[in-house]
């Protein structure tokens, strides 16, 4: 016969995660919401603190900092998004229509695919067939999510007022995770520093970074005159991403279309203004990087594009933290190991 104190133990757990399971399915539709909270909570947090000190006031310090970040980060960031999924739909169409930039890079390759299948005759480069398979889903994903606009009004609202409380009371959160936890304090707070650090490392280190390397992009694509500026703006961010090559794999072809297609000026300008944003990274790397776990730049890239898939467009931000925290676990595993022994 079991334990009077067995049976009020597995009864208890049994509720627990009778009631976790049901609290996730009411919370899931704004889970999403939530985490981006977490996340800007833990990267501005000097910010907000730093507000809190001069002001003397945490509901002061909180408001006037989800005001700074919205103006500066999330409003441009929105708007960025909506212009990427319409240049997304319009290059979609003009390539299904044959009309696109991607057809004339198709035609541009053409004598060297024809080489080449002199070598190899089963050798083929059709751009724009990958590109019409690429634009299909990402206008897809996307737009699902740009479509629902009232939701992401909702949303967007929500996430503010989560990360009101957050920077507020986040210190009183902290404290609940650790009082909470089964292992020992100080291994709890060596994870949850490790992950702050991570978070903020790839946030701000890189993530960041990259989003400014694609706005700069898309001004200059735009200035001179590649169609679709945003889109490829928004692509030249995930090729930052790339180890050694990086704004290179989208701003070669950009510059090798304006020349041949014999505006020689705009493409030696293109190229400079290339090599000025690929410098981006060298200049603001320093400034905005915290030290903390290192994500090697291939992980980074693996995180973004897996979680994109994974998540949606949530996961630009989603697929780096989850890996920064299996490798925050990792780190702090061989100290939990030693104590065993």
């Amino acid at each position: 016969m079991p334990s009077t104190r067995t049976v009020e133990l597995g009864f208890f757990f049994l509720l627990a995660a009778a009631a976790a399971a049901v609290s996730f399915f009411i919370l899931k539709p704004y889970l999403a919401a939530l985490f981006v909270a977490v996340v800007f909570s833990i990267v501005f947090r000097p910010f907000y603190e730093y507000l809190l000190r001069k002001l003397g006031r945490p509901n002061l310090a909180s408001s006037l900092s989800l005001l700074i970040l919205l103006l500066v980060v999330l409003i441009p960031v929105i708007v960025f998004g909506f212009f990427i999924f319409d240049d997304a739909q319009r290059l979609y169409i003009s390539a299904v229509q044959g009309e696109s930039i991607v057809t004339k890079l198709d035609a541009l390759v053409a004598p060297i695919e024809e080489r080449l299948r002199a070598i190899s005759p089963d050798f083929s480069v059709k751009l724009s067939v990958y590109a019409e398979e690429a634009l299909s889903f990402f206008v897809g994903n996307l737009g699902s999510a740009f479509s629902r606009a009232v939701g992401v009004v909702f949303k967007t609202v929500l996430m503010l007022l989560a990360l009101f409380y957050l920077f507020r009371d986040g210190k009183k959160l902290h404290a609940h995770i650790v009082n909470l936890s089964p292992l020992a304090n100080e291994y709890d707070e060596r994870i949850l520093r490790r992950l702050e650090d991570a978070i903020s490392s790839v946030v701000k280190g890189k993530l960041l970074i990259v989003l400014i390397q694609g706005i700069l992009a898309s001004v200059g694509f735009w200035l001179f005159g590649i169609p679709h500026p945003v889109l490829f703006g928004a692509l030249t961010s995930l090729a930052a991403l790339i180890p050694f090559v990086g704004v290179a794999v989208v701003f070669v072809p950009a510059v090798l279309y304006l020349f041949f297609a014999g505006s020689v000026g705009a493409a030696a300008g293109l190229l400079v203004a290339g090599i000025i944003i690929g410098s981006v990274d060298n200049v603001l790397g320093p400034i905005l990087f915290e030290r903390g776990l290192q994500l090697h730049p291939l992980l980074i890239l693996l995180s973004v594009l897996g979680g994109l898939a994974f998540f949606g467009p949530i996961g630009f931000l989603a697929g780096p933290v989850a890996l920064s925290l299996l490798v925050a676990l990792l780190d702090i595993y061989p100290l939990l190991f030693t104590k065993n022994q």
